[in-house]
């Protein structure tokens, strides 16, 4: 049994039965696994607006469960198993940790997925799309975007397909409009112009994990006080590529690299406003300094105070932009 702590923004406890991989020899097929790109999700999300269709979403539970073990493995039953403890027993389905279980599932998952009429895009091999009809006539695609277990659907109407997904099978909660998805937070929006739009915003998870530092910081006797006015992420005049200050031990050096990791991942979940800041320390993974890491504090304190007045997110607004460029003094500069 391994016990763990989901770095999912609300810091979910989890405790899963795996195997012990480490004892069983490599598979001789291949077990890469692809999942959905953050880029392919911005881009259906986009999709969404433009036709005015649905986003729904749903996960399936215990997934790698529902796939046939690849190899052939056994183990011994252990006082767990109650009166049936002792005797040699059979591994069927693609227990969680197993060299060739993401594999398994997805392979399981993409021929549910063929069955109900989808293929996958050429782009995106976790995209995948079937051809429909709109109630008044006009031809378009649906859409599911697959991450691991994490089922986005995209369709005028999502109820059809998502039972069919039902009877294959077990779905977690109720099926409908996402409230978040990869990490991050998906709603509608009303523009300025009253349209409606999908949004993405990493808010929720930088809500726990802000707190989280600061939490780790008083510990330390330290607080977001001491880390500047957080107007901006890090002062424009610093320079982290030639920060001269000591060298962080091995214990600071692993927190550095923690704290680079949730920021990057704010980036992806639409905190493009840190991008520079957090692109130019990530070069200094190997070897940071006192300096970087007082830099990344600054960020942390930024966000905090960003995160009272805004989520921060990016809309992903179907209607066309219109540029004059006979007004643009760059365009008229020569």
């Amino acid at each position: 049994m391994i016990f763990d702590i989901k770095m999912d923004g609300k810091f979910t406890r989890k405790a899963r039965l795996v195997a012990d991989r480490h004892k069983t020899r490599p598979p001789s097929s291949i077990t890469y696994s692809s999942v959905v790109l953050r880029d392919s999700v911005r881009i259906a999300l986009t999709i969404a607006s433009l036709n005015s269709l649905e986003v729904s979403a749903c996960d399936i539970g215990n997934a790698y469960l529902n796939a046939q073990c690849r190899a052939k493995l056994w183990t011994v039953a252990g006082p767990e198993f109650g009166s049936d403890k002792g005797p040699i027993m059979i591994i069927a389905r693609a227990l969680y940790c197993l060299k060739s279980s993401g594999a398994a599932w997805r392979s399981t998952l993409a021929a549910t997925m063929e069955t109900l009429g989808y293929r996958p895009t050429q782009a995106g091999p976790d995209v995948w799309i079937k051809r429909a009809t709109k109630k008044d006539g006009e031809p378009y695609y649906k859409l599911m975007l697959i991450y691991v277990e994490d089922v986005l659907h995209i369709a005028e109407h999502h109820e059809e397909d998502m039972a069919k997904l039902g009877r294959e099978y077990r779905l977690k909660d109720n099926v409908g409009p996402p409230g978040r998805y990869m990490g991050g937070n998906i709603e509608k929006v009303q523009t300025d112009d009253g349209s409606v739009a999908w949004s993405l915003s990493s808010y929720d998870y930088l809500i726990n994990t802000v707190q989280q530092v600061e939490d780790e910081l008083i510990k330390k006797d330290f607080t977001f006080k001491q880390f500047g006015t957080g107007l901006r992420p890090y002062p424009a005049c610093y320079r982290p590529e030639i920060d001269v200050t000591p060298v962080l031990d091995e214990e600071r050096t692993n927190r550095f690299q923690q704290l680079i990791g949730i920021l990057r991942w704010a980036i992806e979940l639409g905190r493009i406003d840190i991008l520079t800041e957090v692109s130019c320390l990530s070069q200094h993974l190997a070897e940071p300094r006192e300096g970087h890491l007082v830099a990344v504090y600054k960020i942390f304190k930024y966000l905090s105070l960003c995160l009272k007045y805004s989520k921060g997110r990016i809309v992903f607004n179907g209607k066309s932009m219109f540029i004059d460029y006979a007004t643009c003094n760059d365009f008229n500069r020569e």
